[in-house]
């Protein structure tokens, strides 16, 4: 089949690579436009682009989706599939009648849980301990279109937004693979999402990472798994902003201190704070403008003991 592929991230490249290694045609890859990164503000492609440039792919990195002789250029290539894979912008109804069989999207959540722009990350924040993926045909509405496939996945513990994210795209690309079988055979089903069970996963700001101590350790070690690498998990420590980079729940706490003191300052490399429930063990973090660091280091750098507030 004719495949326009759709993606911007490191999630959206295992799907992209199964349809390079597939049967099928991708007659066109399109992705956001270069952006300024670092501190030189250097513009630099992002790795989907990067990738179909060495694929020799025909690839566009539209700022606007109303662009009309693009539009008309992409409905003369006679494309029959349309797969998303974190594009990042809603495609309006005239690309959806782009292809001939269905426009899907690879969505790393079990739908209709988790719609919207950050679904592995508030899945993280909320303590879910399964996770999945699923490849929907795309509609108007927000993530709202009928299933094609799901698969599901167990949430670690031990997973921050990073390492789910891999393990999803992975198995995003996989099932897509199945699906792109269904769809050349017409075997395909469409089940219908329950609405009324739908929850929304928010685009992510800058203030979701301030630390709360009165939150359980429990929660504020998910916030902190669950913000890597943006906009990562920080405090106000003596004026400045200091990201928490990994950190876990811990026992014992110390039910007479309160949220945010720091119980211990341990030489293997980890500070204790108080929370609102158990302890929170500090095992990385960095300051701003600076590079990442043990607790430990960070806490002889600014002479931190038992009984500061952290």
């Amino acid at each position: 089949m004719k495949v326009i592929f759709l993606g911007s991230s490191e999630f959206s490249l295992p799907s992209l690579q199964v349809l390079l290694s597939s049967q099928h045609q991708i007659v066109a890859c399109i992705t956001t436009p270069s952006k300024p990164k670092g501190r030189g503000l250097k513009v630099e492609s992002n790795c989907v682009q990067n990738l179909a440039q060495d694929k020799q792919l025909t690839c566009f990195a539209p700022a606007k989706l109303n662009d009309t002789q693009l539009l008309e250029n992409l409905r003369q290539l006679n494309p029959e599939v349309l797969v998303v894979a974190s594009y990042g912008k809603i495609l309006p109804t005239s690309w959806l009648k782009l292809p001939k069989k269905l426009p899907i999207n690879v969505h790393p959540s079990l739908l209709p849980a988790y719609r919207g722009a950050a679904p592995i990350n508030w899945q993280i924040i909320n303590g879910e301990t399964k996770t999945g993926v699923t490849i929907f045909k795309v509609e108007a509405g927000l993530d709202s279109g009928d299933i094609l496939a799901q698969a599901q996945l167990p949430l670690d513990a031990k997973d921050d937004a990073v390492s789910l994210s891999k393990k999803l795209a992975e198995q995003g690309a996989r099932l897509l693979q199945e699906v792109l079988g269904q769809i050349e055979t017409d075997s395909f089903l469409l089940t219908p999402q329950n609405h009324e069970q739908a929850t929304y996963a928010r685009k992510l700001k800058k203030e979701d990472g301030l630390i709360d101590w009165d939150r359980s350790a429990l929660e504020i070690s998910n916030l902190i798994r669950a913000l890597v690498p943006w906009p990562s998990a920080y405090v106000h420590f003596q004026g400045a902003l200091v990201k928490i980079m990994k950190g876990c729940a811990s026992s014992p706490s110390c039910a007479e201190s309160k949220p945010g003191v720091i119980l211990e300052v341990n030489k293997t490399g980890f500070i204790r704070v108080q929370t609102g429930k158990e302890a929170l063990l500090i095992e990385r973090v960095q300051p701003a403008g600076k590079r990442e660091m043990t607790g430990h280091e960070f806490a002889i750098g600014h002479r931190l003991s038992s009984g500061m507030k952290f």
